[in-house]
């Protein structure tokens, strides 16, 4: 039993779901044994932030393109962290929204829900956006955490999947107590930036790949 907030998985294995759109799809639910339980193939329990990455980025890389053109650019992540009752950190996946992409194609957002157990009401996270050449070719990734709305810096965390090619899938994480953006490399996440002011900017450090 998770205390305070408990996930479950909904499907077993990759066939288990009805769609690959399902498989994304995370459900909230009441639960009896405690406040809300999350339902879905990516709500976790997972071992660490690598692991929930690790299956996050095998299940994206799978659904139907979104965007016009007939790609899809990527995902964001509402994740967080409970123990389980040995006392174990667990992570969990509570919301995935697609990355949009408005006006030039490396500007980008997502649309959040404000609450996870509300998801209806919703703002957007815009994450501006930079091409940079990695490994021989054109990787994209998230220059803001800005809240549209409020056009302050964003406040909760969120991890942002990018599909720069069927092969790939950069990851950034953002942790809005601290507002460091860490970056998957080599399988663990690492710094490379922070956002020093409040309208999102993010500061990138000099962090070799």
């Amino acid at each position: 039993m998770i205390r305070w907030m408990l996930a479950i998985l909904a499907c077993a294995g990759a066939g288990g779901c009805a769609s690959s759109r399902d498989a994304l799809k995370i459900r909230v639910v009441d639960d009896a044994k405690g406040p809300v339980r999350y339902e879905g193939p990516l709500a976790g329990p997972h071992d660490s932030m690598e692991a929930l990455v690790e299956a996050a980025c095998e299940r994206m890389r799978e659904p139907p393109a979104s965007s016009r053109d007939g790609r899809s650019w990527g995902y964001c992540a509402v994740f967080f962290s409970a123990p389980d009752d040995e006392g174990r950190e667990k992570w969990f996946v509570g919301h995935v929204a697609p990355l949009r992409a408005e006006g030039e194609v490396s500007e980008r957002y997502c649309v959040l829900p404000i609450d996870l157990v509300a998801p209806s009401h919703t703002e957007m996270l815009a994450l501006g956006g930079a091409y940079e050449p990695r490994l021989g070719r054109q990787d994209w990734h998230p220059t803001l955490f800005l809240n549209e709305r409020t056009g302050k810096t964003w406040e909760r965390d969120v991890l942002v999947f990018s599909l720069s090619s069927p092969d790939s899938c950069r990851v950034n994480s953002y942790i809005g107590f601290s507002r460091v953006v860490t970056a998957l490399q080599k399988g663990k996440f690492v710094p490379v930036g922070t956002v020093y002011n409040g309208r999102g900017r993010v500061e990138q450090l000099a962090v070799a790949d």
